[in-house]
C-alpha cells in the first residue's frame, strides 16, 4: 500500500535528478480527487517571475491536446452530424484534393493511420492558417494511408483546418463552448491563455532551442524564432505559428485538476462530453492489425509504453513533449495525471516514460 508521501518522494526524486523544474501528480476518481501533489517551481526564469507549482498552475499540455481537444471536437461534430469519421479530408479543402490525400479519412487521421509524415516545421514556408494548409498539402507522405500506425503531428494540423471549416469558428472558442464549458472547466482548460491566465502558465523553454535544432537538422532556415523564456505560450512551434497557439496537435493549457476532470468525463462516459457510443469507440482499438494499439486520439495501454504494468490493458491515455501525461483506468475507476515543465528553461534528457510508469504503479496502489 502506498500513500501520498510516496508520490511526494517520487516528484522530489525527479527534481533532484533534474527531470523538470516542477511537477504535479494527481489521482482522481468519479467522486473527486484521491491525491494531489505539487512540487518544485512553475517558473524559475526570469527570476522576477519565480513561483511554486500549485493547483492554479496552467501547464502546457503539448500533445495531450490531441485527444482532449482534437478527438473530442471531431467526435462532437460527428455527434452533431456535421461530418462523418469516414469522410475524406479532401471533402473539406480543395488543397487536400490531391493524389497524396487519396484514402486520408478523418478516422485515419485520428488514429495516426493516414500515412502523413510525423513532423515538419510548417512555419518555414509561411505562418498562419492559410499558409499551413498549402504546406500540409505539399509535404510528402510517409506511406500509403491505412498501412501502418505512424504518429503524426501533421495529421492533427489537418484536423485543425477541418474542424474550423466545419464549425465556422476558431478552435479555442469551439472547445470552450462544446467541451470545456459543459464540463465546468473552461477557466482552467483552455487555449492561448491571456492576462492573468498567462501569468499562471508554467515556464517554458528558452529561445525556442528545441525547434531551432530540429529545423537546423533538416537544413532549413527560419528567422522568426522567439528569444527569451517562453512562459505562458505554447512551446510547440507549429501550434504557436498557426494561430497563436490554437491548434489540435498542441496548444491546450490546463491545471492538474481540470485535466483530471476531463479524464473522469472520458472514464465515466459523461454525456456532457460526448454520446456514450462515441466515447466507447474512441477508447477502443482502432488499429487491431497494426504493431501499435490506438484508439481515436488515444494511446491504449495494451501496447507497452508509458502506461506500464501498474495499469490494465483497458487503460487509455496520452503523453506530451513538455512532460505532460494522463492515463485513465476504467477498470480501477481512476485517472492518473502527471504534469511537468521538463523544457524549462532548457530541455532535459529525462526518461519521462520510465518516470510515468513508476508514477502509475504508485498511484494505482493508493
Amino acid at each position: 500500500m502506498t500513500s501520498t508521501d510516496d508520490l511526494v518522494a517520487l516528484l522530489d526524486e525527479g527534481l533532484e535528478r533534474g527531470f523538470f523544474a516542477g511537477a504535479s501528480a494527481t489521482v482522481a476518481e468519479a467522486g473527486g480527487i484521491v491525491a494531489e501533489v505539487y512540487r518544485g517551481s512553475a517558473r524559475i526564469l526570469p527570476e522576477a517571475e519565480l513561483r511554486d507549482a500549485s493547483p492554479e498552475t496552467l501547464w502546457d499540455l503539448a500533445s495531450l491536446t490531441k485527444p482532449l481537444a482534437g478527438a473530442a471536437l471531431v467526435l462532437a461534430l460527428a455527434a452533431d452530424r456535421q461530418l462523418g469519421l469516414d469522410d475524406p479530408a479532401a471533402r473539406f479543402s480543395d488543397a487536400f484534393r490531391k493524389t497524396r490525400f487519396d484514402g486520408v479519412t478523418l478516422r485515419r487521421l485520428l488514429a495516426h493511420r493516414a500515412g502523413l509524415a510525423p513532423w515538419f516545421p510548417c512555419y518555414v514556408r509561411g505562418e498562419g492558417r492559410a499558409a499551413y494548409v498549402r504546406t500540409l498539402a505539399e509535404v510528402d507522405p510517409d506511406g500509403p494511408p491505412g498501412r501502418a500506425v505512424a504518429y503524426s503531428c501533421l495529421g492533427y494540423l489537418v484536423l485543425s483546418e477541418v474542424v474550423e471549416r466545419v464549425a465556422a469558428r476558431p478552435l479555442d472558442r469551439l472547445f470552450a463552448e462544446r467541451i470545456a464549458g459543459p464540463l465546468g472547466i473552461a477557466s482552467d482548460l483552455l487555449f492561448a491563455p491571456e492576462g492573468g491566465d498567462r501569468a499562471r502558465g508554467a515556464g517554458g523553454e528558452a529561445d525556442d532551442a528545441t525547434e531551432r535544432r530540429m529545423v537546423a537538422d533538416r537544413r532549413l532556415a527560419y528567422a522568426g524564432f522567439r528569444t527569451g523564456v517562453v512562459n505562458g505560450e505554447v512551446n510547440d512551434g507549429n501550434a504557436y505559428r498557426r494561430a497563436g497557439g490554437v491548434a489540435l496537435n498542441a496548444g491546450l493549457f490546463g491545471t492538474a485538476r481540470a485535466v483530471a476532470a476531463a479524464g473522469v468525463a472520458w472514464m465515466t462516459r459523461d454525456a456532457r462530453l460526448l454520446p456514450e457510443s462515441l466515447i466507447a469507440e474512441a477508447v477502443s482499438n482502432a488499429t487491431p492489425a497494426a504493431e501499435e494499439d490506438r484508439g481515436l486520439g488515444w494511446q491504449l495501454a495494451s501496447t507497452k509504453g508509458s502506461a506500464g504494468e501498474g495499469l490494465p490493458p483497458s487503460s487509455f491515455g496520452h503523453t506530451g513533449f513538455t512532460g505532460a501525461s494522463m492515463f485513465v483506468d476504467p477498470e480501477g475507476g481512476r485517472v492518473h495525471v502527471l504534469l511537468a515543465n521538463r523544457l524549462h528553461p532548457s530541455a532535459r534528457a529525462a526518461d519521462m516514460n520510465a518516470f510515468r510508469r513508476r508514477f502509475h504503479a504508485l498511484a494505482a496502489a493508493l
